[in-house]
């Protein structure tokens, strides 16, 4: 079923706010439970051809939303997850991580990454992101194991120089926000 342009109104209109409420309640911010409700509507949208009319508009909105606000949880806790595993690596051995707001300006963290070589970028990108052990990233980037840890040490001496001690961490947490690298 298509929506028209009247009905989409209307029912952001009139299910908006139980969403929101909902959202709120998963999400435990605002802000975020904003965003999911706009993305609830965008997938409405983008799929009212998947919409049979078997139950509510509601429940399938419902039910959106809330898939929606689970991954946007799972998805934070496993950028979370791949920075505490990866935390000694990444901030060195007996670093305490002080109090910090944990934004970084996008263009530096990526000029970081766009200025080491491919290979650099692959294993970066391979451990950090795909979570995968140093004999997986020597195998698919085509390299030695201790190729791959020397070329992460190296990325990572760079970044604590170009960040300080005290950021690096929440640079790797930019890194893993953004989206736009993907390996070949």
């Amino acid at each position: 079923m298509d929506f028209t342009e009247d009905e989409l109104r209307e029912l952001y209109d009139r299910y908006a706010p139980v969403l929101l409420q909902r959202c709120r309640s998963i999400l435990k911010n605002e802000e975020a439970a904003q965003d999911a409700v706009q993305e609830t509507f965008a997938r409405v949208l983008r799929n009212s051809d998947t919409f049979r009319q078997q139950s509510s508009p509601l429940t399938w909105m419902y039910r959106i939303s809330t898939n929606y606000c689970l991954n946007q949880i799972r998805n934070h806790s496993t950028r979370q997850g791949k920075l505490s595993a990866n935390r000694e690596d990444i901030v060195g051995p007996g670093f305490i991580q002080p109090d910090s707001d944990g934004r970084h300006d996008h263009n530096r963290v990526l000029a970081l990454l766009e200025d080491a070589d491919e290979q650099t970028r692959r294993c970066i990108v391979h451990t950090y992101f795909d979570d995968c052990t140093r004999e997986e990233v020597a195998k698919m980037v085509g390299i030695s194991v201790p190729t791959v840890r020397k070329r992460i040490h190296s990325f990572l001496d760079r970044a604590r120089r170009t960040f300080g001690e005290s950021a690096v961490a929440s640079a790797v947490i930019c890194l893993c926000a953004l989206t736009s690298w993907s390996t070949p």
